[in-house]
């Protein structure tokens, strides 16, 4: 294990990339998911910090900071920054890019992407102690919930709606094809309905109230929530250093968020937990078992949930593969894998999804299935690389980017 750490933070250190932003006016520095993915994404930045916090904790604050400096007033940060624009790049994903963009602000998009950032803080926190360092950051990140908290759950129900597949980090997967009214599940065509709701976007000023109104994508994801209660859990624990008031708030906020989660995701009839969608004012559940599915294990949850979602985890034909933990239920219609295209999150295994099953499985002492998914993490790594993705029955990457830094997770598994 100590010649994969190294390993990991060689990588990290390769993708590395500071300097000073002409077009934001400031100095920057992040590393980038990998070679092709040049600029920094903001879940991406956070797995990012939480490896290099051990081995460089410094490194890790300098990301952070590169991160939080494009908050915007309303506490909005966005999911992609452009520090310094590559012309192949630009020719490239010009179109799409294009229309991603922040109205008042080209430089960087107009989509969140899941708030990892709360897990993040407490992680550097473990290893620096420093309170000046929560005293500045905290704050920040607590505005950038507050933001999700006002603008982002339009019916007040605790769990915060993504308005792009975008923004759950996950483009691609299939629960989101039933948003998009396509069951046949076939994803040119769901890659067609992205592109033609961010042009809808653009053409609407990316204004929320609007896009809400309006309902042309609205979906409360199960992964995306659940990080949101972890890193509030985070931040209530942060908070504890500084304001024990404000501890206490958003620990209670944290419990409400966590209990409609296991109200609204909750599916009796299937034992698992579906994302919803709103149409023509109805709230609908995107009935396709995905990795976002068993997020709660995360959660401090009832022994009930836990068992139900061990059956479905432990499951030949759905999620127990060779090289778990597939980012769809092998018997569903949607399941690829695809690794020979970039249609993502339809079938291959992903280190970061492990990472937080893994940590899941240990918060409810489910060690030996803990150990097996690390096992083959690690498996996966070594004999591969630090991929983006994996087939789970031969673990070949495929199309998938390699180097890629957020599979550095493994050495924290």
């Amino acid at each position: 294990m100590k010649e994969l750490k190294q390993k990991a933070f060689n990588l990290l250190i390769s993708n590395k990339k500071e300097g000073y932003s002409k077009d934001l006016k400031r100095n920057y520095f992040y590393v980038s998911p990998d070679e092709n993915h040049y600029y920094q994404w903001f879940w991406d930045s956070c797995f990012h910090a939480i490896v290099m916090a051990e081995f460089n904790p410094e490194f890790s604050i300098k990301e952070i900071d590169s991160l939080l400096s494009c908050q915007l007033e309303n506490g909005f940060i966005p999911h992609i920054i452009f520090w310094k624009k590559r012309l192949r790049d630009i020719l490239k994903f010009k179109k799409w890019w294009k229309s991603e963009l922040h109205p008042e602000y080209r430089f960087f998009t107009a989509e969140i992407q899941p708030p990892v950032i709360g897990i993040t803080l407490e992680k550097i926190f473990e290893k620096t102690k420093d309170l000046n360092f929560l005293k500045t950051y905290l704050p920040k990140a607590q505005k950038f919930f507050d933001y999700l908290k006002n603008e982002r759950d339009p019916d007040n129900d605790f769990l915060i709606s993504i308005i792009t597949p975008m923004e759950s980090g996950m483009d691609m997967a299939p629960q989101f094809d039933i948003a998009f009214e396509n069951l046949s599940h076939d994803p040119y065509l769901t890659k067609k309905k992205i592109g033609e709701t961010l042009k809808e976007y653009k053409n609407l000023k990316w204004d929320l109230k609007e896009i809400f109104k309006r309902e042309i994508f609205d979906f409360e994801d199960v992964a995306f929530n659940t990080i949101y209660a972890l890193s509030l859990k985070s931040l209530s624990n942060l908070w504890s250093f500084v304001d024990r008031d404000k501890s206490e708030e958003v620990k209670s906020f944290y419990e409400n968020v966590k209990r409609k989660i296991m109200e609204k995701f909750w599916d009796e009839e299937d034992k698992i937990f579906y994302g919803i969608y709103h149409k023509d004012g109805k709230e609908n559940k995107a009935k396709v078992k995905t990795i976002s599915s068993l997020f709660p294990l995360c959660l401090d949850i009832p022994e009930y949930y836990v068992k139900n979602l061990l059956n479905h985890l432990l499951n030949k034909d759905e999620f127990w593969l060779p090289y778990p933990v597939p980012s769809v239920s092998r018997d569903e219609k949607s399941f690829g894998p695809l690794t020979d295209t970039r249609f993502l999150w339809r079938g291959t295994t992903w280190i970061n999804t492990n990472w937080f099953i893994a940590k899941g499985l240990l918060r409810h002492d489910e060690r030996k299935v803990y150990e097996e998914i690390k096992e083959k993490s690690i498996h996966l790594i070594e004999n591969f690389g630090f991929c983006e993705f994996y087939d789970p029955f031969t673990g070949n990457p495929g199309k998938a980017m390699k180097n890629f830094g957020w599979s550095t997770l493994c050495v924290l598994t």
